[in-house]
């Protein structure tokens, strides 16, 4: 863990994040890590362009915890891209991704683990894959971000 940094979690919802990170034997910062990077992989949220970025829904009637979340800096990077691309907060897209994607997440968590018995974590592929490159195109200038092995590692 190299990056720290807080959020803010309903209380509902750190009870269901600590209970799955419990049964999938991982820490609640990686499961949130994990969950966002499926949720998007998977493409659970379209991309939004020209928005502001929304936050979570101030309810006086619901608790929110502050929560320390500790990753790795690619996962923090991705976080960012998060932001940018679903124009959420952090907290906004943790809300999200435990109320559409978690359950999901969940069983497809524990269907990969009943396929592989020497790998208790997910495949590089799915959870360590991020990096990025900046290059010019035409004199402008380009970041390019990937969400998985980029295409020419793939060629060799």
């Amino acid at each position: 863990m190299n990056f720290e940094t807080t959020t803010c979690i309903s209380s509902d919802h750190i009870i269901l994040l600590k209970h799955y990170a419990k049964k999938l034997d991982v820490s609640v910062s990686k499961l949130i890590s994990y969950l966002i990077q499926y949720a998007a992989k998977k493409e659970k949220r379209k991309t939004q362009v020209f928005k502001n970025i929304s936050y979570r829904d101030r309810n006086i009637d619901s608790k929110w915890i502050r929560f320390h979340l500790c990753i790795s800096w690619s996962e923090y990077e991705f976080l960012l891209d998060i932001k940018k691309i679903w124009k959420v907060s952090i907290a906004k897209a943790i809300e999200i991704c435990v109320d559409t994607v978690l359950d999901e997440f969940f069983n497809y968590v524990i269907r990969r683990r009943k396929e592989s018995v020497t790998d208790n974590y997910l495949s590089y592929y799915e959870n360590r894959s991020y990096t990025f490159d900046f290059f010019k195109v035409k004199g402008i200038h380009c970041y390019q971000c990937y969400w998985g092995p980029p295409p020419e590692i793939l060629k060799s």
